[in-house]
């Protein structure tokens, strides 16, 4: 069975727009999208749209940025469009019970993890901050529950050690748009039975804040390595170096048994004193700055061995 299914989309950042993608190929009946409003930028000067509404309008589909999905209006619309099903890729906004009830075969989610693994809003960065072997994608069932619906397929993918969060997102937003695309069909044809989750292996991905930004060099250099890794190249995990904030983009782990304080420069060309041996910082961004080598960097601002990693606050 090779159903066209009426489908709503909702997303809005660039992890979407491959599922997007699929799903308008896919020769389905993509009746409208929608998306976050645009965000302002420049400091107000100008608003930005998110990558969704801007394949959207690119390629003729209706879209729509509500400020409220509990608003009546946005009900009625929906309503009156007689969905098969409403498919959901990091929209970032709680869908409201009445609409996730709206559909033929219910709302599908695409979700960047292992689920239950990871539920909440920064599964990839997370996984990689923790330094998990594994990431991946889920499609699932939406209920009112944060990422707990019934799961319908999964898909396995290594972390390597050189994946920061842009590379394995981008990975995993193709993979997973490939695959909610198959999965849709094979559900609706009866060839999928939704899984109820695991209720063992439960982790949850908080929202990445600024606290989750600052290196502490007191942790191991694998740990330190991660973090970095897992907010490159936004939005950069942060130390103060000569009195300023630098977002350190890119490093290696750097075997070394120096006695130096946790924090420490301690060659030229920055290596970096961690808990247990270094990291060697590849790339970094000062305030207001490009991001460059370090060896650019240092061309132009040098730092000494013995120069110590301050407190940011």
């Amino acid at each position: 069975m090779n159903k066209k299914l009426k489908i709503c989309f909702l997303g809005s950042p660039l992890f979407a727009v491959p599922s997007l993608k699929e799903l308008k190929n896919s020769g389905h009946d993509l009746l409208c999208v929608m998306s976050q409003p645009p965000r302002p930028a420049n400091r107000g000067n100008f608003f930005l749209k998110q990558p969704v509404q801007e394949f959207a309008e690119k390629n003729n589909i209706e879209v729509f940025c509500p400020n409220d999905l509990n608003s009546p209006e946005v009900f009625s619309y929906l309503s009156r469009l007689e969905l098969d099903m409403i498919i959901v890729v990091a929209y970032g906004k709680i869908i409201p019970k009445k609409i996730l009830e709206l559909p033929v075969f219910g709302c599908v989610n695409l979700h960047a993890s292992l689920l239950p693994r990871w539920r909440g809003a920064a599964p990839i960065q997370r996984a990689i901050m923790n330094g998990d072997s594994y990431s991946g994608i889920t499609i699932m069932l939406m209920n009112e529950s944060l990422d707990t619906g019934p799961v319908l397929n999964s898909l396995k993918i290594k972390i390597n050690e050189s994946d920061n969060y842009l590379k394995l997102a981008n990975l995993l937003s193709i993979k997973g748009a490939i695959l909610l695309k198959n999965t849709i069909i094979d559900f609706v044809s009866g060839k999928i039975i939704p899984k109820k989750q695991s209720l063992e292996g439960i982790t949850y991905a908080n929202k990445i804040l600024r606290k989750d930004e600052i290196i502490d060099w007191k942790l191991s250099n694998f740990l330190v390595f991660k973090k970095i890794k897992s907010l490159s190249p936004i939005p950069g995990a942060k130390s103060k170096l000569k009195g300023e904030v630098v977002k350190i983009i890119d490093a290696e782990l750097f075997s070394s048994s120096v006695d130096e304080e946790a924090g420490t420069v301690f060659t030229d060309d920055l290596c970096i004193k961690c808990g247990n041996e270094a990291i060697k910082v590849l790339s970094i961004q000062r305030p207001g700055k490009k991001i460059l080598s370090s060896k650019d960097v240092l061309n132009g601002w040098p730092i000494s061995a013995g120069t110590k990693m301050e407190l940011l606050y």
